[in-house]
């Protein structure tokens, strides 16, 4: 087993950023206190379960977590959380969050394995575009491989999911609602040893994961053949191409996608592409799912593709319509709780996609952002 406590270090315009684990009182609290940071105090997070007066945010995960650090010098940049456990380890929430029960079953009866769960990953906002968040997930990849994990479960936020798609994370078709925030949340796997799957997606994780040897191909098959069905209702935005998701959006809608979702009035089919492909994921919400809460930060736009939803506010939303409050060119809280009344899809288009794409493609940002 390797040392988890060893640094990594990468050059930087400024110091080396260096990935070590906190491990003393001092440097939890440090943790703790950045998360505060930037979950309530940048952010502006409704939190329900926070140390306010102390401005530390923490939770009984803590108590036996492997805490990654990110630090420039003195300075830490970056925190993420990483449990490594059997599912008895687990409270019964996550367990069924996350289907451990369903995963188990992978193994043999006399087996006991092992699980991960990643949480409470983030970068303080100056180093976002550095390879910090890089340096974070490939520590805690390779902690998963030492401790022979074959399932790496995370949850995120709608307007992450592109993201964590890229890094090789696949979504299982079950969505939740954070009980401390109160933000929407999609349930994601890592396959640890499905290397061809990090290939395809373009995963930074290639690099490291193409050494490996000993790898269990039998993952990869049970994996496809238990989740067919659900991995089916997803479209991963790292593997879809173009055309392919403008004949997926085109499916959606009797006529053209651009006359029914009036973001897209005035676009070329070449610029809408473009854009959709840039900025989008496509998720599917059960009957019953919070798809936005009430006071709740929006970091994205929702656009309802199929089925319908009810607003606390405006009522009955139907396909074309915005669910909840434009979070696409600045942070805004949602002023109404919107839940999913069937079975339905939503294009969720997100905030840190579209600052990316408005630098690169300011003609049609500016279209976009005239239509809103």
């Amino acid at each position: 087993m390797k040392n988890i406590n060893q640094a990594t270090s990468v050059s930087t315009k400024e110091e080396p950023i260096r990935i070590g684990v906190a491990t003393t009182p001092a440097e939890k609290r440090e943790v703790y206190r950045l998360r505060y940071n930037i979950f309530a105090e940048e952010i502006g997070y409704d939190l329900s379960e926070v140390d306010h007066q102390n401005k530390l945010l923490y939770d009984d995960l803590d108590e036996w977590a492997i805490l990654l650090t990110a630090h420039i010098g003195t300075t830490l940049i970056g925190t993420a959380r990483v449990n490594i456990g059997r599912i008895s380890d687990f409270s019964s929430d996550l367990v069924q969050i996350y289907r451990m029960a369903k995963f188990r079953k992978f193994y043999n009866k006399e087996d006991d394995p092992c699980f991960t769960v990643i949480s409470r990953g983030m970068i303080t906002r100056r180093y976002r575009s550095s390879v910090a968040m890089y340096l974070l997930i490939a520590k805690m990849y390779e902690l998963s491989c030492n401790y022979q994990v074959k399932f790496s479960f995370l949850n995120c936020n709608f307007h992450l999911i592109s993201f964590y798609e890229h890094y090789g994370q696949i979504r299982i078709d079950k969505n939740t609602l954070d009980p401390n925030d109160k933000s929407s949340l999609t349930s994601m796997v890592m396959l640890i040893d499905d290397v061809e799957h990090l290939r395809a997606v373009g995963s930074p994780l290639f690099r490291i994961a193409r050494k490996r040897t000993a790898l269990n191909n039998k993952v990869t098959d049970w994996f496809y053949s238990e989740f067919f069905h659900e991995i089916k209702t997803n479209v991963n935005s790292r593997l879809v191409t173009e055309d392919e998701l403008w004949a997926i959006m085109f499916r959606y809608f009797d006529n053209m996608p651009t006359q029914k979702i009036s973001l897209l009035n005035g676009l070329s089919i070449s610029e809408v592409k473009l854009f959709l492909h840039s900025c989008t994921s496509i998720v599917h919400c059960h009957i019953g799912d919070c798809i936005t809460s009430c006071g709740n930060i929006s970091q994205e736009l929702i656009v309802l593709l199929s089925g319908k939803a009810q607003s606390s506010q405006k009522g009955t939303i139907l396909p074309g319509e915005y669910c909840g409050d434009n979070g696409l060119v600045g942070l805004t809280k949602h002023v109404s709780t919107v839940i999913a009344l069937d079975d339905l899809d939503i294009l969720v288009l997100s905030y840190y996609n579209f600052s990316s794409f408005r630098k690169r493609r300011p003609d049609i940002a500016r279209k976009i952002l005239s239509n809103l």
